[in-house]
């Protein structure tokens, strides 16, 4: 999952830079709304894979620092920490 679709799916702009604790919060929240058992046995499917998809994000998002970080050089996405170190960037 991309760290701007998981932004989106836990209600934040894609250009966001949320804290921890804001993403836990989201998380939080997103979980309540779509938790399966909260259906009737008609929409569990598709709350449950509502539900799991969330849960993705937030995975994708729980660290802030290192997990699911994209890093930005010279407006190209890297993941690549020798890109981030010849940056002057540290983790």
């Amino acid at each position: 999952m991309e760290v701007e679709e998981a932004k989106i799916l836990l209600g934040f702009p894609p250009n966001s830079r949320p804290d921890p604790s804001q993403v836990k919060a989201a998380y939080r929240k997103k979980v309540w709304e779509s938790h399966p058992d909260l259906f009737p046995d008609d929409q569990k499917l598709v709350a449950e894979s509502k539900f799991k998809s969330i849960s993705e994000a937030y995975s994708c998002l729980e660290s802030g620092d290192v997990k699911g970080q994209w890093y930005y050089r010279a407006g190209k996405k890297t993941t690549q920490h020798s890109d981030v170190f010849l940056m002057g960037y540290t983790h």
